[in-house]
């Protein structure tokens, strides 16, 4: 069973009401194998109340890795194409699908957003990218996104970690 599909269905019998615990015992009972990826998939699915409380904050670290990837083209600027263009694609382009996730508020991709941009902004920093407008203006919205994806990834998805999801003493997923 795939990630999209358990998604899909652990979102589906959540719609309906069905506690998170009943899913993860229905699910692991049909498919033992698998217990740590619908561990994964229900601690990186936002409870509802969540989800509307820090729908904004999500909105603005969004809009801020679409800035980034802007941001991180026009610091290279004018771009020099005898030389390797691999490291500006992927400085532009990872930006852009961390935002996709982002946007469709899948709780184990924020960690990893605010580590990418936290590594982003230390190579910033060490380069003197702030000597520039562009560079500056992205070292301010690079500080702006590790807050946020930490923010977001703490208080919306408290029982996931960064390799997986969390367990009690006891060895039980916390979901």
């Amino acid at each position: 069973m795939g990630l999209l599909s358990i998604n899909k269905t652990i979102q589906k019998q959540l719609d309906e009401g069905k506690s998170r615990e009943d899913i993860f015992s229905e699910l692991t009972a049909e498919y033992p194998a698998d217990t740590v990826k619908f561990a994964y998939c229900l601690a990186s699915t936002p409870y509802r109340e969540r989800r509307q409380k820090y729908l904004k904050y999500n909105a603005l670290l969004f809009l801020l890795l679409i800035g980034l990837a802007g941001l991180s083209l026009a610091a290279e600027w004018p771009v020099d194409f005898q030389q390797s263009t691999l490291f500006i694609a992927i400085k532009f382009f990872v930006p852009l699908v961390f935002s996709y996730f982002v946007f469709h508020f899948h709780g184990g991709i924020y960690r990893l957003v605010g580590i990418w941009c936290l590594i982003d902004l230390a190579e910033s920093l060490l380069l003197l990218g702030f000597t520039t407008g562009a560079g500056l203006a992205k070292i301010v919205v690079l500080s702006a996104i590790v807050v946020l994806s930490f923010f977001i990834a703490r208080r919306v998805f408290p029982n996931l970690g960064l390799l997986g999801p969390r367990q009690d003493s006891e060895g039980r997923y916390l979901l």
